[in-house]
């Protein structure tokens, strides 16, 4: 998965020069921090980082990450010389953290036993003398970075603007890390609705196969028992419904099988074969009428392409052609062309084609062009071709054909998504 963006609001507002040698470096190891940052997927991986950047870039005796909870500072991170609060919690209004929130800007306390702001009971027992604490965020902070020495010390301007540099990061991280966690509950609900859906489909094709081979049995047994006694009508009869408990048992088949796609594709390792091989044995699974020719690109005797799913989408695609084709002969045409990060491949033919309205419809399930018993099939073939293509990040779309027919265009990577 690729990486949340991650941009902090460093910059210089004043020639290079006029910034101490300090500055320079500290703005060099906050870049580095940035880096580690847009790395961290959850909030401990957050936390490490910060605490432990925020004493090193300044130099302090003592760094705490601080975040908002409801209406009390919690204390949740730390790294100093010697315990300060981790795991503590105190009200924002009697906290410097809280302050910091409160009026979401920083506090800079040389003498934290003068400043009304400081609780001295709960700073006797520490080391703390001097300190600075800065929001994280600057529109309704969610926590607060604080830096402690345990001398008597004013923190300079340049301190306090590389401490706030480092708050504005960690709010972005933060909230990579909120759209991470998000992203990572989405999928995974997917996902079990994936398995639910494939559940589903294997019970419902289970319950439903037993009586449909019943019927199919009892048109059987109907015909032999009839010992050749049946009208030319009622044999009809019987050939139309046995022909029709086959079409419902490929409908069940196809809906199992598109359901169990992603299961499949997780459990299958990659088998890169050459392009040529690929489509001979695409020639071999595909059943065209006699009158068909099909025609293949040269052009994929260079490629080195997977097996499967690609067997799967270029037969589906092939055999589609000639089954909504008008004419009793017809061409399919299959091309190949490379891109910089893709192939993209084309399946075109000579037939009616399809209309502009029906050109995102035909990929819908059970959707055909022809009356379901003018044709043979489930409608789940384009289905099953885009749910293939969109589990390895493509995308497939139909074209109105050179002169006539339609042409289906998708794209493959050349490196796995």
């Amino acid at each position: 998965m690729g990486e949340f963006s991650m941009s902090a609001e460093i910059k210089l507002v004043k020639p290079a020069s006029a910034y101490s040698d300090w500055y320079v470096s500290a703005m060099e190891r906050l870049v580095g921090v940035v880096q580690e940052l847009s790395h961290a997927r959850d909030l401990d991986a957050v936390m490490d980082v910060v605490r432990r950047a925020a004493r090193d870039l300044t130099g302090a005796d003592g760094a705490t990450f601080v975040l908002r909870d409801n209406d009390k500072c919690f204390y949740a991170e730390e790294n100093a010389i010697a315990p300060l609060w981790k795991g503590q919690r105190f009200p924002l209004n009697t906290c410097v953290s809280g302050w910091t929130m409160l009026n979401s800007q920083p506090a800079i306390i040389e003498d934290i036993y003068v400043d009304p702001r400081i609780p001295i009971d709960a700073y006797r027992p520490t080391f703390v003398k001097s300190l600075v604490m800065v929001p994280i965020r600057k529109e309704a902070p969610v926590g607060a970075i604080g830096n402690y020495w345990a001398q008597r010390h004013v923190p300079t301007a340049e301190e306090v603007s590389i401490l706030q540099a480092l708050a504005h990061t960690t709010s972005v991280a933060l909230a990579n890390v909120d759209l991470y966690t998000q992203l990572q509950q989405k999928v995974k609900a997917l996902e079990e609705s994936n398995e639910e859906l494939a559940s589903f489909a294997w019970a419902t094709s289970h319950d439903l196969k037993s009586p449909l081979r019943a019927i199919d049995n009892l048109s059987q047994w109907v015909e032999e028992d009839a010992e050749g006694g049946l009208p030319a009508k009622s044999k009809s009869h019987l050939v139309t419904l046995r022909g029709r408990v086959r079409r419902m048992e490929r409908l069940l088949d196809d809906i199992l099988d598109y359901s169990r796609i992603e299961n499949k594709l997780s459990h299958m390792p990659p088998e890169l074969v050459d392009g040529e091989t690929l489509m001979q044995e695409v020639e071999n699974l595909v059943s065209l009428p006699e009158a068909f020719s099909l025609r293949i690109d040269p052009a994929f005797r260079t490629m080195k392409l997977p097996r499967m799913p690609l067997q799967r989408v270029f037969s589906n695609l092939i055999n589609n052609a000639a089954k909504h084709h008008d004419k009793p002969s017809g061409n399919v045409t299959v091309t190949a062309h490379e891109e910089a990060n893709a192939y993209i491949f084309t399946v075109a033919d000579d037939g009616p084609g399809v209309a502009a309205d029906y050109r995102e419809k035909i990929f819908e399930m059970f959707q055909t062009l022809k009356p379901r018993d003018k044709i043979e099939g489930s409608g789940m073939g384009l289905p099953i071709v885009r749910k293939l293509l969109a589990a390895h990040g493509c995308t497939v779309r139909v074209e109105p054909g050179t002169s006539r027919g339609a042409a289906f265009v998708f794209n493959w990577p050349k490196k796995p998504a």
